[in-house]
């Protein structure tokens, strides 16, 4: 169905499924970035307007689950959706984080299919600031998206291994974001100590 709908409204129908997505609806939204880089491939969109229109679906759906934690908070979390992904455990896990590391959170939840949905709108429940989060999620997009798109178009006749290489890269992205905040904030640690000479 999503290739369907891609096939035939192209840009628009990328950029509302990766904003319908982005609020919860079923719509995979990595399997929407790989069609795009298939439909790249095969001459059906351009392939850096592809990436740009990605871009701006996830970070727009991305901004509504955060606004609607924000506004409509335990009432929005105990929907269906999001009350399946945010087990107590995970909550008191993810509130951890926040209180100590929102930014990086948010980076990494960014390519944590099953953390993604209650992260965000437990990041806007829990008073994160908008522009961190806005930050956080367009860094951790630009850094994802490309690839993402990018794998598409060069596994453009076989999908199925498109998306057992995505899930390493995805693991990977969380990674390598992760180690470099880490590296970052320790780096500003011990800068912080020096003694001024």
């Amino acid at each position: 169905m999503v290739q369907r709908l891609l096939e035939h409204f192209t840009y628009a129908a990328l950029f509302g499924l990766l904003v319908g997505a982005g609020v919860g609806l079923p719509f995979p939204e990595e399997l929407t970035q790989l069609t795009a880089g298939v439909l790249a491939r095969t001459g059906r969109i351009a392939f850096w307007p592809g990436v740009a229109v990605t871009y701006c679906g996830i970070l727009l759906g991305d901004y509504l689950l955060f606004r609607l934690g924000r506004r409509h908070g335990p009432r929005f979390l105990e929907s269906s959706t999001i009350a399946r992904l945010l087990t107590p455990s995970r909550r008191r896990l993810i509130e951890g984080h926040f209180s100590r590391h929102a930014f990086l959170t948010i980076m990494v939840a960014r390519h944590a299919s099953g953390f993604r949905l209650p992260t965000f709108a437990l990041a806007g429940m829990s008073g994160v600031a908008t522009r961190t989060f806005l930050a956080a999620d367009a860094l951790s997009a630009l850094l994802s998206v490309p690839l993402v798109v990018g794998l598409g178009w060069l596994f453009a006749h076989n999908l199925d291994l498109a998306r057992k290489d995505l899930r390493e890269l995805e693991i990977a992205t969380a990674v390598l974001v992760a180690a470099s905040v880490a590296a970052t904030w320790l780096w500003r640690r011990l800068h912080g100590r020096t003694p001024a000479p």
